[in-house]
């Protein structure tokens, strides 16, 4: 089987003038994960970190991340219980902020009456306070 590769290699190179290289055995793992955001995207350019990639890669999925690691995957498929967390907190925020905002405005007519002329003889000053 080898002296048939062999063969075979020296007529690619002798008369299709083809050079191979020595390919080398890759170190690591990736784990690809089917996202529909990367088939989009992957068309028009390709994305690269330390930890995962994604490019257009005909042959292959298209639209898959390359998860480089076994921790980079496990964080992209955490992502969803992420979102759903950040929702909860974000529904909670909102409601707080409704409260501040009936609580503020309590706030704002009691002042506006503590200030506010209680007899109809009162004078206003220069910063709009009012003499009684």
């Amino acid at each position: 089987m080898v002296l048939q590769n062999t063969a075979f290699f020296c007529w690619l190179m002798f008369s299709v003038f083809v050079l191979l290289g020595e390919g080398q055995v890759g170190k690591g793992y990736e784990l690809a994960v089917d996202d529909p955001v990367a088939k989009l995207l992957s068309r028009y350019f390709t994305i690269s970190t330390s930890k995962r990639k994604m490019d257009h890669s005909p042959g292959e999925l298209e639209g898959e991340i390359d998860h480089l690691s076994r921790d980079a995957a496990v964080e992209y498929l955490l992502m969803p219980e992420r979102v759903k967390k950040l929702e909860g907190q974000i529904l909670g925020l909102s409601s707080q902020v409704e409260d501040l905002q009936s609580d503020v405005s309590q706030l704002v007519q009691v002042l506006k009456e503590a200030v506010a002329p209680k007899e109809k003889g009162a004078v206003p000053l220069n910063d709009e306070r009012y003499i009684s």
